[in-house]
């Protein structure tokens, strides 16, 4: 019996995926489910680019709008739930069609990776999080990249939480945390997976992806996002926190603390997003078996259509 089809439309901030997947959504009889760790989240909306009611043009979209910010949400949450919703798509007979630039939340569906936490010594963790208290967020990160520099490259200093979790996984289990998800990616390359998983990735030449996600920050800046940042700010969360350390919001802080401009502030969120493209585009290209889709090559409709092909062959 021949695998359902799953299309994951992936690819760094500001490619285009929303377009593309709602348009690819309309041409199939599809529902898309989103792969993306900050749209998960009630009322971030203009920093984490959250695909608006006009945007969806009535297509449903999943996986948006559930949780409060001050839930604990993990990959593993995601993974699970991803999986539920493929098989309600499915049993719709409609195409399940995952879009998003959470690159650990594509993997994690992918390749079923495995989340399970053993031998967690909290004094340990401690220990990390009051050194970067101490020293800095980078100091623990350099931790990490003398033991693991390959997942160091792919994890911001400042995403602290997995930083330190990097690091326990090394210390708990005689591996790095790459190592484990080249054998998670191992292990189900040799199993029968459930899904036949089509990834595209939308691929752009770094000038025009950097004109784009600049631009695209003026606009948020126009929308609003500055507030959004202060709505967040007051919440008085521990800077740890995912919404605290999220890009779109940090950037704002110091602003709001009187030690930089605002334009200072929406050139750091510039510099910010460009960086974590960066860390995007390495990680689809390095992590998964991606089908490149080159938008300054083609046009949206020659994607569409390539895509389409590529699901009926």
């Amino acid at each position: 019996m021949p695998k359902s089809k799953v299309i994951c439309i992936v690819g760094p901030t500001a490619s285009g995926k929303t377009s593309i997947s709602v348009e690819l959504a309309k041409k199939l009889n599809g529902e898309i489910i989103s792969a993306d760790s900050m749209q998960i989240y009630k009322k971030l909306n203009i920093a984490t680019a959250k695909v608006t009611k006009e945007e969806m043009q009535n297509i449903k979209h999943h996986i948006i709008d559930i949780c409060d910010v001050t839930d604990n949400f993990s990959v593993a949450d995601f993974k699970n739930m991803c999986y539920d919703k493929i098989d309600e798509i499915l049993k719709r007979k409609k195409v399940p069609i995952i879009a998003g630039g959470t690159g650990l939340y594509i993997s994690s569906v992918v390749y079923n990776m495995d989340f399970k936490e053993e031998n967690i010594d909290n004094e340990f963790r401690e220990s990390l999080y009051n050194l970067a208290k101490e020293k800095s967020n980078q100091y623990v990160h350099d931790i990490l990249k003398d033991i693991d520099p390959e997942s160091a490259k792919l994890i911001h200093p400042n995403n602290l939480k997995r930083v330190v979790r990097a690091i326990e996984m090394a210390k708990n289990t005689k591996k790095t945390k790459s190592e484990h998800m080249k054998d998670e990616q191992k292990r189900i390359q040799n199993e029968n997976s459930k899904y036949n998983f089509l990834i595209f990735y939308i691929d752009h030449d770094k000038e025009l992806l950097y004109d784009r996600i600049n631009k695209r920050v003026d606009i948020m800046v126009d929308q609003g996002v500055v507030d959004e940042a202060k709505m967040v700010y007051d919440m008085k969360l521990d800077r740890n926190s995912t919404c605290m350390q999220a890009i779109g919001y940090k950037e704002f802080f110091p602003y709001f603390e009187g030690e930089i401009t605002l334009e200072q502030a929406i050139e750091d969120l510039k510099k910010d997003t460009r960086k974590y493209a960066k860390r995007q585009k390495t990680w689809f290209k390095n992590k998964l078996d991606i089908i490149c889709l080159n938008a300054n090559e083609m046009t949206k409709e020659q994607m569409l259509d390539y895509i389409i092909k590529k699901y009926y062959d």
